[in-house]
């Protein structure tokens, strides 16, 4: 195994609210950075809801300044990663794609947040595979599997091992996956599609996925470009 060889990796921002869970991220990314070199993107999670909230609160309505408050609040979770790395890890979050092209030269772990308001995590973490060539994608998600219909609402709701991207864009266009759940938003699975870039969820709560993800094994569900 190449000790260059690289991952990108996305974080939901729900492992942040959970000190535990986090804790056991850091013991994954510590062993999988003994042979790779990664980027990860953070997301927002509850720190990003509760800033966004104290503005809206006060007033603040500009989509542009929520937004805003939400990328910074990623950036946030990255340095606390970064801080639990620091031996390993660029020591900022990286504002740009081009910056992140510098650090990943220099540094075996680099931890970003997002980067434009109107675009989720789940597309920054796209355009920085496109950017870096990665064929693959590893997305720790809140729910870790696309399901037919929500399944904290569902009982029935069922698994898809594998979809395709396109099959996913025209459940989330039918909106039968709302609010939250809908994982990844159409703009994330159109990179996909034109980079041929491969997405496999994983359970946020089940760190350890990961290894049987990088062993050729499909532990969530795996968004194949088509």
């Amino acid at each position: 195994m190449s000790d260059q060889e690289l991952l990108v990796i996305k974080l939901t921002g729900k492992a942040f609210d959970n000190p535990e869970v986090l804790s056991k991220h850091i013991n994954v990314l510590k062993n999988l950075l003994e042979k790779y070199r990664i980027v990860l993107v953070a997301g927002g999670g509850g720190n990003a809801r509760k800033y966004i909230e104290l503005a809206s609160r006060i007033g603040v309505n500009s989509n542009y300044w929520l937004d805003l408050i939400g990328i910074w609040a990623s950036r946030v979770n990255g340095l606390v990663l970064i801080s639990a790395l620091s031996n390993y890890a660029y020591p900022f979050t990286p504002v740009t794609i081009e910056e992140v092209l510098r650090a990943v030269k220099y540094s075996r772990l680099v931890v970003m947040g997002g980067l434009i308001p109107g675009q989720s995590t789940a597309s920054t973490l796209l355009e920085v595979a496109e950017a870096l060539s990665a064929r693959r994608v590893y997305y720790y998600s809140a729910v870790g599997r696309v399901y037919d219909k929500d399944p904290a609402k569902y009982s029935d709701a069922k698994p898809f091992s594998i979809i395709k991207a396109s099959e996913l864009k025209t459940l989330l266009v039918q909106k039968i996956l709302p609010g939250e759940y809908a994982l990844i938003d159409e703009k994330a699975l159109d990179l996909a599609i034109r980079s041929r870039i491969e997405i496999q969820l994983l359970d946020y709560r089940e760190p350890s996925q990961i290894y049987s993800a990088l062993r050729g094994e499909n532990p969530g569900t795996l968004i194949v470009p088509e």
